[in-house]
């Protein structure tokens, strides 16, 4: 992923994770986000169908520089200006189901491509690949995929619902991870504002039956993080069973808080979805 600085005019994204999936009977793709790169299918898959809710996932782990493991229980993202660049040649009149407020620009004529803009605010549960608005109505034609940009920004109280853990935050991660024979959670509350974008060189071909996945990869979130090295020195602190990485850690995890935020903005991926 390449990051560029933040500005008005541009969109963003890690996280992270997007999944085109696909709808029976050539209708199109549908836009999703995951931290995992098979189970977003299976959970779009689920939703095309019909069902209610997404298939259960079996939750994604990951491991500290020195070899602790977590496993996460809850990841959320908020997001805004999303843009998606359809594939070489396709029209915005190819894309159907744009939610309230969504806009389809561009590539009218000539050889160029529409351009699928969603101004947010956007909530994803990254476990389910469900947002806020919901985002499974839209289906975009197939074909090879680039890139999508968009906007990591912190969540207004005035512009999401009542009680949305996100408020004053862009992500929340909860993780359970054992520590001398001890059940405990590690938390990550991180708040900041930043242009990002995942792309692939060769881009990404997916058909009518498949996803495009924009994945944040939990596997890269605590790397250059010796937490069992920080806990045993003191340079972290495990209070009532939680662990929280944020600017007072110390010596080895000094900048804790800050080596996340890059890891995760650097997590991101686009990729077609294993099933």
């Amino acid at each position: 992923m390449n990051l560029r600085a933040p500005s008005l005019r541009q969109t963003l994204l890690s996280a992270a994770t997007l999944a085109v999936t696909a709808c029976g009977g050539g209708e199109g793709a549908s836009l999703r986000f995951s931290v995992n790169e098979s189970q977003s299918a299976q959970a779009a898959r689920a939703l095309v169908q019909g069902a209610e809710t997404p298939a259960p996932l079996e939750a994604p782990t990951f491991r500290s520089s020195d070899g602790v493991t977590f496993t996460l229980t809850e990841a959320r993202i908020h997001l805004k200006d999303i843009r998606l660049e359809l594939p070489q040649g396709t029209k915005c009149a190819e894309v159907r189901g744009l939610l309230s407020g969504a806009t389809c620009k561009g590539g009218e004529s000539g050889s160029g491509s529409g351009t699928v803009l969603i101004p947010g605010p956007l909530i994803v549960d990254l476990m389910t690949g469900t947002t806020l608005p919901d985002l499974s109505g839209l289906r975009l034609p197939a074909g090879t995929y680039k890139r999508i940009d968009f906007r990591l920004d912190k969540a207004k109280a005035e512009e999401v619902a009542s009680g949305e853990p996100l408020v004053g935050y862009s992500l929340r991660v909860k993780a359970r991870f054992t520590r001398d024979d001890t059940d405990n959670t590690l938390e990550l509350k991180l708040g900041f504002s930043e242009d990002a974008r995942f792309e692939s060189a060769t881009g990404v071909e997916v058909g009518a039956d498949d996803a495009l996945l924009a994945l944040l990869a939990p596997q890269a979130w605590l790397e250059g993080l010796p937490v069992a090295t920080c806990l045993e020195k003191g340079d972290l602190e495990i209070t009532n069973n939680v662990l929280l990485l944020d600017d007072r850690a110390k010596g080895d995890c000094s900048g804790a808080e800050d080596t996340v935020k890059r890891n995760i903005k650097n997590s991101g991926d686009l990729r077609k979805a294993r099933d």
